[in-house]
């Protein structure tokens, strides 16, 4: 039945597993050369050697699972939470990241609402979701090959709580919004008074600006004068957003919408909810190079992480920005930081999100665990980028040597040859 199940995923998500002169990209083999290919096409991830359905794992909810089933790790149940804290403590999530999202575009339809919203905490590599009164909570971890691996674990008490994989996910997170490969979704959708979305848009990035962003979200913290779709529900809020742009803009508090007793914490945090934008697209790209790379594929996927990497065409900010949670300094302090004191995730917050425009998911799982030629190739083409000369700058990447001084390139340059593990000879 499983295996049914997930056939039927696979053909949902517009990949055929059927062999045919007709289908190049899946009847090609692993020995014959690299395959041309458009962006947007889809890519037979159930095939070997990536093999979605099927093989070992090197994620982190695999290795918990595992440690489950070796009892060297177990889980307390809590009358109020089931499993929640003990999941979030285990694997290293901050409960100051929790967002939450209200539009019926997730599992738990029923349930989600304005005043019942969904709510994920996430760290650079896991992704937790739980709903007042859903049956499990739901967890999304990227694995470096296979892409992103989607699981439940029952929220009822069990001497053996095991997280159990979903293939049913494939059916909407292996689409054109997660760049056809099992990924993560961030959408952006105004909704009716009971969560249901009305208009909006199904990819969400850094590259898109703040007032196009976290429609069906709420959202806890001060932005000045920059506007976004968040804490708005119903037809006559849409209205008078559209005549008063700062209305509901700059909460500190969402009490008035939500019973925030029934949550870990009360907030939806400003700065978590930027870092999700990023991360989240981020790791689709990571996936889809990585996956191109095991079935000798090519598109142009490359040259788009590594623009996204760098931060080269997000959108800017107008700042100060402020949370209001603990979420920021948490974030900062996982940084790894050379000999001066400076990581990669150091915010800036005032025209853009980092101070040293290279993304931390450099240091993820996803991305050091990839295949070693993609990873490598994606590196020299940082160091490339770092070290080119004003006109390269402007006619290879289209980018002014104002708009990325070089002082920031050299600074990118020492932090990543003093932190980043396994960092090629020709960086240092």
């Amino acid at each position: 039945m499983k295996k049914q199940l997930f056939a039927l995923c696979l053909l949902l998500a517009g990949l055929s597993l059927e062999v045919t002169a007709e289908e190049p990209l899946v009847a090609r083999k692993p020995t014959e050369m690299t395959q041309e290919i458009e962006f947007r096409d889809p890519i037979p991830f159930g095939l070997e050697p990536v093999a979605y359905g099927t093989g070992e794992l090197s994620e982190p909810v695999a290795e918990m699972n595992q440690q489950l089933g070796d009892q060297t790790l177990s889980l307390k149940y809590d009358p109020e939470w089931g499993y929640l804290r003990e999941v979030l403590k285990s694997l290293n999530i901050p409960e100051a990241s929790q967002l939450m999202v209200y539009s019926k575009t997730a599992l738990n339809p029923r349930l989600i609402k304005p005043s019942n919203p969904r709510v994920i905490y996430f760290n650079d590599d896991v992704y937790v979701g739980w709903v007042p009164g859903a049956r499990a909570m739901e967890l999304a971890s990227v694995d470096p090959l296979r892409g992103t691996i989607f699981y439940e674990l029952d929220q009822k008490p069990s001497e053996q709580p095991r997280f159990v994989r979903s293939e049913g996910c494939l059916a909407c997170h292996a689409g054109d919004s997660s760049l056809r490969v099992p990924g993560l979704l961030v959408r952006s959708f105004l909704t009716d008074l009971h969560g249901r979305p009305i208009s909006g848009y199904s990819q969400i990035s850094h590259d898109k600006p703040l007032e196009k962003r976290w429609g069906g979200w709420y959202v806890t913290g001060t932005h000045g004068e920059m506007n976004h779709l968040g804490n708005l529900f119903g037809q006559e809020d849409i209205d008078e957003s559209k005549t008063n742009p700062a209305y509901r803009a700059n909460l500190k508090q969402i009490d008035e919408f939500v019973d925030t007793s029934k949550y870990l914490s009360p907030h939806s945090d400003l700065i978590a909810h930027l870092i999700f934008d990023h991360q989240v697209h981020g790791h689709n790209l990571i996936t889809r190079v990585s996956m191109e790379q095991q079935l000798h594929l090519k598109s142009d996927v490359e040259d788009r992480l590594l623009r996204y990497l760098l931060f080269l065409d997000e959108a800017k900010l107008a700042g100060p920005l402020q949370g209001t949670t603990d979420y920021q300094a948490w974030f900062e302090k996982q940084g790894k930081r050379d000999v001066l004191g400076r990581s990669l995730k150091d915010f800036d917050l005032k025209t853009r999100l980092f101070r040293y425009r290279l993304s931390y998911l450099i240091y993820s799982d996803s991305f050091n665990k990839m295949p070693a030629a993609a990873r490598l190739r994606i590196l020299r083409g940082i160091y490339s980028f770092l070290n080119a000369t004003d006109a390269e700058l402007e006619q290879k990447w289209d980018v002014t040597p104002a708009e990325f001084p070089l002082p920031e390139r050299l600074a990118i340059q020492q932090i990543v040859a003093e932190t980043l593990n396994d960092c090629p000879e020709f960086w240092k």
